[in-house]
């Protein structure tokens, strides 16, 4: 079982973070959003700058560490979603629970961000600085819901533990990733995974909480009004926690650039039917700007 309570770790745990599965169709512009979902106007949202020297120490954090434990998942299937890739996930029971959770949470999927070089990619920033991407993992609230599509449209319904990506050696569980990246090239276009990809491996050896004092992070819901599916999340401000690097700042999980570039030759729409509106084309980067922190307040454990 992971525990996040130490001081010289380095992941991020946001609340509920994704991407909207028609980005692009709203434009590459998350202000645009509010036009046509206006939740997406409030003053929780989501990506946000972490200024290292304005986290405040919370001794809650450090008497009630963030435990998680991935055993037993299995790895599905790989899906593009036409703004990225998901890796859909079977657990047999809750995965994360404690620190600034109230309640226990069961992963259903994971998806990543990138952009269109190393140096920028990341969601979340650290003093102004990107990571070359961010990999977010999703869960969903088991104690009040029963599937993650309702828990979506809910503000306590899910909570994502994000890990930065950094270019460097290679990792052999994404590669078992980019491997099949050429089977899912199209919108829509979803495969079974051939190898089953240790989650474990996907977080630093080192990790540390940081956690916001108010939900963030929203997404486009789906046009009709009905509860979100499972692997999209609602336009609603959801439990949102930051589990990041404030003392190994630059810390994260290292990735080959061959990586990076086999997410980015992914595109957009579907298979025969060529681009549909004029963003379409491959997905160089899926990643949002920070956003204004506002009142809320980033915490992480007390020395």
């Amino acid at each position: 079982m992971g525990t996040a309570c130490s001081t010289d770790q380095a992941v991020l745990l946001v609340g509920s973070a994704a991407f909207p599965e028609n980005y692009t169709v709203y434009g590459d512009r998350p202000s645009n959003w509010a036009k046509k979902f206006p939740k997406a106007a409030g003053e929780k949202q989501s990506p946000i700058d972490i200024v290292r020297c304005e986290v405040q120490q919370d001794p809650f954090l450090t008497e009630n560490p963030l435990r998680w434990t991935y055993s037993g998942l299995q790895c599905t299937s790989l899906l593009n979603t036409g703004s990225g890739w998901r890796v859909d996930v079977s657990s047999p029971g809750p995965n994360i629970r404690g620190g600034p959770l109230h309640h226990n949470y069961q992963m259903v999927q994971f998806h990543s961000h990138w952009g269109t070089c190393s140096e920028t990619g990341s969601e979340h920033t650290i003093d102004g600085e990107h990571y070359a991407g961010e990999l977010h993992l999703v869960h969903y609230n088991v104690d009040m819901y029963s599937r993650a599509s309702e828990a979506a449209c809910s503000d306590k319904g899910l909570s994502v533990l994000a890990v930065f990506f950094k270019e460097g050696k290679p990792h052999e569980e994404l590669k078992k990733l980019t491997d099949c990246m050429s089977k899912v090239i199209y919108k829509g276009m979803k495969c079974p995974l051939e190898q089953d990809i240790d989650i474990n491996s996907l977080i630093p050896a080192r990790v540390h909480l940081l956690s916001t004092s108010m939900p963030s992070i929203h997404t486009v819901p789906p046009e009709s009004g009905r509860p979100a599916p499972a692997d999209q999340h609602a336009c609603t401000a959801q439990t949102a926690h930051v589990k990041g690097p404030p003392k190994c700042w630059h810390d994260g999980v290292a990735a080959l650039q061959s990586r990076f570039e086999a997410f980015r030759q992914l595109l957009s729409y579907k298979e025969g039917g060529g681009p549909q509106v004029p963003t379409d084309g491959p997905i160089l980067k899926n990643f949002r700007p920070p956003q204004a922190l506002n009142d809320r307040v980033v915490r992480e454990p007390s020395e």
